[in-house]
């Protein structure tokens, strides 16, 4: 991404953070799908920080699944339990729910891929050390 789209999608997602911060302030309560402008602010300084300091980066990417799982898991739990129930749902609700398990099942399938190459990795090499 470019560095003019990256700093205008920081400034955009700092915005919707500070409105859903008076938004909640305002009404007493937290939505779930209310972190997806903190998501995408947090997002985008890690690609920003990304060539400066790496380190920082992985801690803000690390930081932005955390809060992605942990709000769509939420989230998705309260729309399907109230979809299951036929009462009134939210929508944004269910879908960040579905786009949560999505996102964990791929996270889960490429550390799956990462450990195996390692272990085949490692495999290969004590093969080549016992020769």
């Amino acid at each position: 991404m470019s560095r003019r789209i990256s700093h205008g999608a920081l400034v955009v997602g700092s915005i919707g953070v500070l409105i859903n911060i008076v938004d909640a302030i305002g009404t007493g309560r937290l939505e779930p799908h209310a972190v997806i402008p903190a998501v995408v602010a947090l997002g985008v300084g890690g690609d920003l920080l990304k060539e400066r300091r790496p380190r920082a980066a992985k801690a803000l990417y690390a930081v932005t699944s955390v809060l992605l799982v942990v709000a769509g898991s939420v989230a998705g739990a309260r729309a399907w339990a109230s979809l299951f129930r036929g009462t009134s749902y939210d929508w944004l609700d269910l879908a960040l729910g579905v786009l949560v398990v999505l996102y964990v099942a791929v996270g889960a399938g490429l550390l799956l891929a990462r450990l195996s190459r390692r272990t085949s990795r490692s495999r290969m090499n004590a093969g080549m050390l016992s020769e």
